[in-house]
Order: C-alpha cells, then sequence, then structure tokens
C-alpha cells in the first residue's frame, strides 16, 4: 500500500525534492498573495482567496503525513512592495487564524448536533407513545392504522438530521483541521526573489 502511495505521488504533476513534494506558486508581485479589499495591514490582512484555495487543494491531493514544501515565487517586483518577514507573519498568521476558526466551528457545530439529538429524542419518544396510544385504543380502522405508522416514521425521520451530523457532518471539518495543521509555517527560508514555505507534518497528526 505504502509503496502504491509512493508510485502514485511520482506520476503527480509536483516534482520532488530531497523527499518532499513541490508545490509551486508564482505570482508577479507580493501584493498578489493579499486580499486587496482588506484595509488591514498587511501583516494582518487576509491572503488572496485564489492563492490559498489552491494550497489547500494542493495539499488535499496527498496523504496528510507526506511531507510538503511550497514555494512562492516573486517574479517581476522590482522594488521591495512588502517585507519579506512582512509576508512571512502573514502567512503564519492567516494559517493559524484559520485553524482557531475552524476548530471553533467544529465545537460548535457538535454542540447544536447535541441539541438535535435530544430534541429528535424527544420527537422519538413522543411519537412512539402515540403510536403505542392508538395501537391500544383497538379502533382498527385505515385512518388509526395510517397515524400509527406515519408517528413512528415522523419519529424516526427526526432522528435522521442529528444521527448524520454525528456521524458525517463533523467529517470535514476534521479534515480541514489537519489540512491547516499541516500547511502551518514550520520553517521558512527568504531570499530576494522566492518566498520558500517548508510545511511539515506537525506531531499528533
Amino acid at each position: 500500500m505504502q509503496k502504491t502511495e509512493e508510485r502514485n505521488l511520482e506520476r503527480g504533476r509536483y516534482p520532488r525534492e530531497n523527499g518532499f513534494i513541490i508545490v509551486d506558486v508564482a505570482v508577479k508581485n507580493s501584493r498578489q498573495l493579499f486580499n486587496e479589499r482588506d484595509p488591514a495591514p498587511f501583516r494582518e490582512r487576509d491572503l488572496d482567496e485564489e492563492f490559498v484555495r489552491y494550497i489547500l487543494n494542493s495539499v488535499r491531493e496527498f496523504p496528510l503525513k507526506a511531507k510538503m514544501k511550497i514555494r512562492v515565487f516573486i517574479n517581476e517586483e522590482t522594488n521591495q512592495q512588502v517585507e519579506q518577514t512582512t509576508l512571512q507573519d502573514a502567512f503564519h498568521a492567516y494559517f493559524n487564524y484559520e485553524s482557531k476558526l475552524s476548530r471553533t466551528k467544529l465545537r460548535e457545530r457538535l454542540r447544536v448536533g447535541r441539541w438535535f439529538f435530544l430534541v429528535g429524542l424527544g420527537t422519538l419518544f413522543t411519537c412512539l407513545s402515540i403510536s403505542q396510544f392508538i395501537e391500544s385504543a383497538q379502533t382498527s380502522t385505515r385512518i388509526s392504522t395510517i397515524a400509527q405508522e406515519g408517528f413512528v416514521i415522523i419519529g424516526w425521520v427526526a432522528m435522521w438530521r442529528p444521527i448524520e451530523m454525528f456521524l458525517y457532518d463533523w467529517w470535514p471539518h476534521r479534515q480541514l483541521l489537519f489540512i491547516l495543521a499541516v500547511i502551518k509555517l514550520r520553517k521558512l527560508n527568504c531570499n530576494r526573489s522566492t518566498i520558500r514555505i517548508i510545511s511539515r507534518v506537525p506531531p499528533g497528526v
């Protein structure tokens, strides 16, 4: 299985260097890495949506434990529009913030899921009680039979959404947390033309 994964990585459109998968991004100038609509200073500004989407989609193509480098080439910047340390701090701060935000969203979804589960459980108990009451009334008519079966169906349908939330809905948020943990800055080396971001798998992932 491991050998198959390695062969798949070799066939991909991403080059390899010293055991690392390379994700290259090229821009004309450093300003293209940021969201121009964000009025905050560069160090606190959001990154460009297309840049972030490309990084996320690239990381999703590989196992979370794969070692990766994210290299950003700034090609046509004649003068230094944004300090290199500012770019480092902005990249690091953005993905740290997104990681915290995703963790908060996951906790909120699980909290809402617990409330939905309690509401669904109460609805199921009520509907089953009504169904049993109709059955005990011994009025075997078509309407009573339909009502009895209908309350059973309604009760179980009320549990469908809470069960779906606990079984399936939380996983994309958890997966995004792992991906953000992989992307978060671990080591960064700079020169005048290239920002070289090296992302390693953090402990526990």
